[in-house]
């Protein structure tokens, strides 16, 4: 159950940070001078990003998932990065996120900026659950 709560945790986040994203890239294209109401989604957009999410999930299960020495867990996660990075960049060219190389560029930029928020966002959830635990634990001793 643990492992299914983590993998739903991170599947929305990673969409929900994807769909920031883009909503980023719209307003940026919009400044250079696009026009706003010609940036749109369809809703295989839409499905692909919450695909690309729950995919882009499970690595982070199968490799991060157990205590480790700092030096391998470092390198984990520079694979971590290179795979979710190859995946979402294969996703991209598959789904038709962009058109051009700026496109791809662009999408380069948001993927990291996604991939240091989805690690914020994880170590607060966790740094979170970790003070509710000892609060609990420290009321059962104030009990006792």
């Amino acid at each position: 159950m643990n492992k299914l709560k983590l993998w739903l945790e991170q599947t929305m986040m990673i969409s929900f940070a994807i769909f920031l994203g883009i909503i980023i890239e719209g307003l940026v294209y919009s400044f250079m001078g696009d026009n706003l109401a010609d940036f749109n989604l369809t809703w295989l957009q839409l499905v692909s990003v919450i695909l690309t999410g729950a995919v882009c999930s499970l690595p982070t299960l199968f490799w991060l998932t157990d205590d480790l020495p700092r030096n391998k867990f470092i390198v984990r996660i520079i694979l971590h990065c290179i795979c979710l990075y190859a995946v979402v960049a294969l996703f991209g060219f598959v789904f038709k996120w962009f058109q051009h190389m700026d496109g791809f560029i662009f999408m380069t930029i948001i993927f990291f900026m996604v991939y240091v928020f989805v690690w914020l966002m994880t170590l607060w959830f966790h740094k979170r659950d970790e003070n509710q635990i000892n609060k609990a634990l420290d009321d059962i001793r104030d009990e006792e």
